[in-house]
């Protein structure tokens, strides 16, 4: 119970942070706009947590590197492919409001949706 709580709260702060932010260019610590490139903005990164926001249009790619443990809020849902390093691949469907816990691993994530994939991703470090 104490454990989805945290969770709630945590999530919420993330929402306001982006609710805070959105749009706001002063605030973007690294957007990228290359097309068929994920746009990341940077929101918050401390000692402790990174915390980026994702937009992903149909037919985007992310990068193929190591990532921490994270936990992610599905802002705006879609179908993705995770491509891994020994190019096995995994299909999964992120669904609106979805909160996820993602242990580290390395891979590429694709939008492979008709719609624009939006979520917020808290790195722990």
């Amino acid at each position: 119970m104490l454990v989805a709580a945290k969770r709630k709260l945590l999530v919420l702060g993330v929402s306001v942070l982006v609710l805070a932010n959105h749009g706001n260019a002063a605030a973007d610590g690294g957007t990228n706009g290359t097309p068929n490139i994920v746009t990341v903005t940077r929101l918050l990164e401390n000692e402790r947590v990174d915390v980026v926001r994702m937009v992903s249009k149909p037919g985007d790619k992310g990068a193929m590197k190591p990532r921490p443990d994270r936990l992610l809020h599905i802002v705006r849902g879609a179908k993705v492919r995770f491509h891994y390093p020994d190019g096995k691949t995994e299909d999964a469907v992120w669904k609106t409001g979805d909160v996820v816990y993602q242990k580290a691993d390395s891979r590429r994530v694709e939008n492979i949706d008709t719609r624009e994939l939006e979520y917020l991703s808290v790195h722990f470090k």
